[in-house]
Formats: C-alpha cells, structure tokens, sequence
C-alpha cells in the first residue's frame, strides 16, 4: 500500500492539514533527491536503487522496522580529550560540538545544576513552522525555553527566523532545536540514501562500518552516529533488501539508561528524566530536572560516586535512535558499486557550491 504522507518529526501537532501536507512535500523531496544521489558532481554515487520513497512505492508483506542506535555524547571531543573532566567541560561549552543529533542546554543556580534540557529536533522543521506559523513559534519558545522570549529575540527585521538565536544558541539560555551544522534532517536523509549501495573495492565486498563511510563519504567517519546508521544501512543493502527510512523521519531518544546512578533519598533517578515535545515511542525533546519537592537537585545525584556537574555526564548515558525501513529482502539484487565516491572529471568545480549540495533547502511555506 501507498503510504498518503509523510507526518512531522515525533507526531507533532503544530500544524494544520494544509502545512502537514506541505510538511510531506518537503520530506518527499529530501528522499527523492538522496535516492538520485549526485551523478553529476560525483562517480560512483549514483544509482541509488534500494533507496525508495514510501510516497511512490509500496512497501512489501516482507517489511520490518529496524531501530539504529549510537551513544549522544560527541565522540569527536572524547578523542580529542585526556580526562573526563575534560570531555564533559568541552562538550558543556558549546552546542557547536554537541554533533551527535543531540544538543542540551543547562540551568544552574549558583554551583548547582537544577535542569538540563536535551533536544533532537531538526532545524528544518522550525524554519518550516517559522515560516508558517511564527506565532506558534514564539509559543513554543515561551513554553519550553522562558517566559520571557520576545519576538524580536527569535526573529529580523524582515521577518526571517533566526535559528541561532538568543534562546537557542548556547548550552546557558536553552535549547529549543538541533542548530550544530551537521545536526539536520536533510543529513540524516541523505547519509542513509548513500549508504544504500554495497560497494566494492579492489574486487572485495566493503562490510567494515568504517571502511565503507569513507568509501561512500556519506558522513564523518569519527561520529557515532554516522559509521553506526551507513554500517546498519549497508547490511540490509548487501542482504538486497529495499531501504527507507520510517515514518515519521526524524531523529529520536532512544532512551536514558540510569545504570551507576544514585540519588540523595534513594529514588529512581530514571524518574526524573521526562520527555516533553514527541511521543513516547519518537521523543524529540527531553528534560531532566528533580521537582522542587524532594529538595535536592541534579547535582546531588551521583553517577558512578560523582556529583553531576555538567549536561555532558548525563549525555553519557543517552542513546539516540533513527529508525529505518527493510522490505523485499533478498529481492533488491543491484550490483554492488565498484569503486569509492570521488568528484567526477566532467564536474566543475569553480562553478559549484559544494555545501549548498551537502546541505538541504529549507522546506518551503
């Protein structure tokens, strides 16, 4: 069957149905142009056969969800740190680091930390709904960031939103949705679609997970999340299944392990982590925060016998999920590519602007 359309990030009801409808445009696009690739830019990108739109083919009696999973906190700064202090500090300090799909914000009061905020949400969808509906979006940042958020915080003169704005550009003052470079709805589309070839080099199949993002560059080959969602991805295309990604696209929480933790009064600490935009099965926003009640705050509760002192010692145990679609398993049986991506002899690279190619349009109004 002919799925009608795409719905927004975790099921979110901001929209009406005309801008739901125009919301699924914009996803079908993304898929659309992941599953062309760039043939004219690149060797060796294109086709993309496996890669399917679930607008335009149905899928088969055959078809599983599969979760992909990868730990939040950014790998790129444990590599390049020598302590933990040093890790949770650098990845404290600013949401351009924070590159797993995951970005947090943290209220302290005096030393002590009393909320960290924890968001998956991508920008492309509030560009959207900014374009749209700024008034909810001026409402939602009320809501979930302060009270105290005005109009001209979040947008210009002209009327254009800006998504590194006050509110949602620092890990102090809140986080409303994804704004590191790298953290956008359009990458996960199109990493997924570029790995959905098997490929070989030198005449051998690739089934090594870094082996293969670099031999496709569909992403950055020192993230978690990257190498862990081509490697699950590339499977299912050399087991010549048929591949999307599931409704709705997005990039979700997984879920918060506790394990090592312990509170002041013995409580469960899992308790105090509560999804606050999404469902429950596709959370994009998250915040952990101990009620006034129990008197004591973040800080006071232990991981592994340390004080929480930074957003970065919780994002240690949060794992982020996308989920992808398998259907027609053992049918989709496309040769494998037979060499690694490279910029094509016939592109012209004076001419092209290669991140306006690597980084998707907004969705249009």
């Amino acid at each position: 069957m002919i799925m009608e359309r795409f719905d927004p990030p975790g099921m979110l009801t901001d929209l009406d149905d005309a801008e739901l409808q125009a919301w699924s445009d914009w996803i079908s696009e993304q898929i659309d142009e992941a599953r062309a690739g760039r043939p004219d830019l690149y060797d060796f990108d294109a086709p993309r056969p496996r890669f399917f739109n679930q607008l335009t083919t149905p899928v088969g009696q055959d078809t599983v969800e599969k979760d992909i999973t990868w730990g939040a906190f950014p790998r790129l700064v444990a590599l390049d740190s020598a302590t933990d202090e040093e890790r949770w500090q650098t990845a404290d300090s600013s949401r351009d680091v924070q590159d797993e799909y995951c970005e947090w914000s943290i209220d302290r009061v005096g030393n002590q930390i009393k909320r960290v905020t924890f968001t998956c949400e991508g920008p492309e969808y509030w560009q959207f709904l900014a374009a749209v509906k700024p008034a909810t979006v001026l409402a939602l940042y009320r809501q979930h960031v302060s009270p105290t958020a005005a109009n001209n915080d979040l947008f210009g003169a002209d009327g254009s939103y800006d998504p590194k704005n006050k509110w949602n550009s620092t890990t102090k003052r809140g986080a409303m949705h994804l704004v590191q470079r790298n953290n956008t709805l359009g990458a996960e589309i199109e990493l997924a679609g570029g790995a959905s070839n098997a490929r070989m080099r030198n005449g051998v199949l690739l089934t090594d997970a870094h082996q293969l993002i670099l031999c496709g560059a569909y992403g950055q080959p020192e993230r978690h999340s990257d190498p862990a969602i081509g490697a699950e991805v590339n499977a299912l295309a050399r087991a010549n299944a048929d591949i999307t990604l599931a409704n709705p696209v997005g990039i979700y929480f997984a879920g918060l392990s506790t394990t090592g933790w312990v509170t002041p009064d013995n409580s469960d600490p899992a308790s105090y982590w509560k999804i606050t935009r999404g469902t429950a099965q596709k959370p994009v926003r998250a915040v952990y925060e101990v009620p006034a009640e129990h008197g004591f705050a973040v800080s006071d509760i232990k991981i592994n016998g340390k004080p929480i002192q930074y957003g970065a010692q919780i994002a240690d145990f949060i794992t982020m999920k996308l989920t992808g679609v398998a259907t027609r398993l053992g049918a989709a049986n496309y040769p494998p590519l037979s060499g690694c991506k490279r910029r094509a002899a016939h592109a012209h690279a004076a001419a092209i602007d290669v991140a306006s190619v690597i980084e998707p349009r907004p969705p249009r109004r």
